[in-house]
């Protein structure tokens, strides 16, 4: 039986399914879970749509079960637990593992609220101690001190996507205009899908340096070479290079590091932070974003003391103006600077990864001479991460 709307009555059909379930081929019952999946999305968990998912979840046939187990992931807390464990125990494998994947993206999705509440009670405590220390007014000051740099932060971010999305959006008016004058030359959509997708993935970039600048840096740390993760750190920005076509052969590239040097930290985070300051050095080359003048990149590294180690990147490329390093050392993310490629998210991540580290990054340049980053990390683990 049909609705007005020419969708299924699923009162009446759960009804008649409760009664005979051989009443209804099977393929329709697969149908019918997808017209529940997307009542559950339009307009939520109701008693009939639960019932019905409850009914076919017994289904006969495993494909009716496993597009139910598909849909897990709609059902209300209430209410996923029972459905849940009826699919969990079922036979087949493929529904098994539907179930396990509903479940193993329920945790994790969970898990991600929780971080997100822990972050805003730290953020919350942190005013309290402020007010307590300092009185209202001082806690005040700095929540409107925080919301500026907050909208100085997304203002930018913004700006910058709205710079890629505006040629991406070109792009495509052109190509439907060349459809509709029925222009179908295969030059012109490659030259135009190729531009396309370097603006997508630019896009792409920008946003994982945002979600690595916002992600807290784990407080795991375990024993490394330093050797192992400056090696790691260049070739990611060779990978890198290499997989949006452009090539650094041009740049020298020179490496000084103890091979029993040894430190603590969170590899990945160090990893992250020395490549986006060799990404940087290599840079500074760039006649444009994809050609590379002649130069050299130099990274120099030394124990400090018992405590200390300390990682230098020298490059002798286009160098910063007095104005343009001012703006650097304000480490804010989306900042430009002779931006040929990046994001502006780079040293502001590896500022922040190595300060959770316990650590700090400096950098010194001049025009035309060239610039120097100084990384100090401790030995041992003991600051900063979640």
């Amino acid at each position: 039986m049909t609705s007005e709307a020419g969708q299924p009555d699923l009162a009446t059909t759960t009804a008649q399914l409760g009664q005979n379930r051989e009443s209804m081929p099977w393929p329709q019952r697969r149908a019918l879970v997808k017209v529940a999946t997307e009542r559950l999305v339009q307009v939520g968990a109701t008693e009939t749509i639960l019932s019905l998912l409850l009914l076919l979840a017994d289904d006969p046939k495993w494909e009716v079960r496993k597009d139910v187990a598909d849909c897990l992931l709609l059902v209300p807390d209430d209410d996923f637990p029972r459905l849940a464990a009826k699919l969990s125990q079922d036979s087949n494998s493929f529904v098994q593992k539907a179930v396990e994947r509903a479940l193993d993206r329920r945790r994790r999705g969970q898990e991600s609220v929780q971080r997100k509440l822990r972050g805003l009670d730290q953020v919350q405590d942190q005013y309290a101690n402020i007010e307590k220390m300092h009185g209202s007014i001082a806690a005040r000051k700095a929540h409107q001190m925080a919301e500026r740099l907050y909208d100085v932060l997304v203002g930018a971010t913004v700006h910058d996507m709205r710079n890629i999305l505006a040629p991406l959006k070109s792009t495509i008016s052109s190509l439907l205009s060349h459809l509709a004058d029925g222009n179908l030359d295969p030059k012109t959509f490659e030259k135009n899908l190729t531009k396309m997708g370097y603006q997508a993935a630019t896009l792409e970039r920008l946003l994982e340096d945002m979600r690595a600048y916002s992600q807290p840096t784990p407080s795991q740390r375990h024993r490394e070479r330093l050797a192992d993760v400056v090696k790691e750190a260049h070739d990611m920005v060779l990978d890198g290079f290499k997989a949006t076509g452009r090539d650094p052969d041009s740049v020298e590239a020179s490496f000084d590091v103890p091979e029993n040097l040894t430190f603590e930290v969170s590899r990945h985070q160090i990893v992250r932070a020395v490549s986006n300051v060799l990404k940087n050095a290599y840079e500074s080359f760039a006649i444009d974003p994809q050609v590379f003048g002649e130069g050299e990149v130099r990274l120099e590294a030394r124990r400090i003391d018992d405590e200390r180690i300390e990682i230098v990147v020298r490059d002798n490329g286009m160098g910063l103006s007095e104005e343009e390093l001012a703006e650097v050392r304000r480490f804010v993310p989306g900042g430009t600077s002779k931006k040929t490629h990046g994001t502006g998210f780079g040293l502001p991540i590896a500022k922040r990864k190595i300060e959770d580290h316990g650590g700090s990054l400096a950098i010194e340049s001049q025009e035309d001479v060239g610039t120097m980053v100084t990384i100090t990390l401790p030995i041992e683990s003991g600051g900063g991460g979640e």
